[in-house]
């Protein structure tokens, strides 16, 4: 499995949101980077800063391969704009969907079982050319609810494309979608920024609940090394905390002695 999260940390895979995208920097040391189309903006004002100056099609063609791009508005960012949001997310899949750097995310209301099937039905049957079927409105179940375990039964069971991605998925709900896409063949990834809080007890007293500019590298390796406790093979790289500080150290010193 793929865990992707932001560039606060050392990560084989980069979740980026597109206005800190559009900003110089290096992605060379990134296996693969997916773009976030900022989806907090929805909240307030029901639409994204870059919708009116954007053009999607000419983004998408300046990628590079494994750089991949979303335009989709999950439900659960503002439920007062339900439909329209289903529809906006529908029509770019369309659009869309025969780009090789777009993710088709599929979008339906909020917790409701019965939606999510008839949406996830639409989705499966387009011809998806990444491969890569995005599923949302998770970040906010923390629990293996019933809808989760009906909902990710479903996707992994008559998914028709290669690879699944779940977004902000709880650590306690990976190891069940895990557990499903190796039964049924998908390639898994997700993302999360939930590792910025301490996952264990004694990181916790050792560190404070939140981690801060100097320790986020230990949350996050914590947070993976909790994923892999509980049975999940991940594909990401460990830095070494160790080797970190010594390369820092020796930095200074160099640095000081000029």
């Amino acid at each position: 499995m793929k865990f992707f999260t932001d560039k606060t940390v050392k990560n084989d895979y980069l979740l980026i949101k597109i206005g800190d995208y559009m900003k110089k920097f290096d992605s060379s040391c990134y296996k693969e980077v997916f773009i976030d189309p900022g989806v907090y903006e929805l909240k307030s004002s029901g639409e994204y800063s870059w919708e009116r100056t954007l053009n999607i099609k000419n983004f998408l063609d300046s990628l590079p391969d494994n750089h991949y791009f979303s335009a989709d508005y999950p439900c659960d960012m503002n439920p007062d704009l339900t439909d329209h949001f289903l529809t906006r997310s529908w029509d770019n899949a369309i659009m869309y969907c025969g780009h090789h750097n777009y993710i088709i995310t599929v979008q339906s209301k909020f917790n409701d079982y019965y939606s999510f099937v008839e949406w996830f039905d639409r989705y499966n049957e387009l011809p998806i050319l990444s491969g890569i079927m995005g599923l949302g409105n998770s970040c906010r179940i923390l629990g293996l609810t019933e809808f989760i375990k009906h909902s990710l039964g479903y996707a992994f069971k008559n998914c028709k494309h290669p690879r699944i991605h779940i977004y902000g998925l709880s650590i306690r709900n990976i190891p069940f979608a895990y557990r499903l896409a190796k039964r049924f063949g998908i390639e898994l990834s997700v993302d999360s920024t939930k590792w910025t809080r301490a996952c264990t007890v004694d990181l916790k007293n050792e560190n404070n609940i939140n981690c801060n500019s100097q320790n986020r590298q230990l949350y996050f390796n914590e947070y993976l090394k909790l994923i892999e406790s509980k049975g999940v093979a991940l594909q990401n790289d460990y830095v070494d905390l160790n080797k970190e500080r010594e390369n820092t150290n020796s930095r200074k010193v160099k640095g000081g002695g000029e």
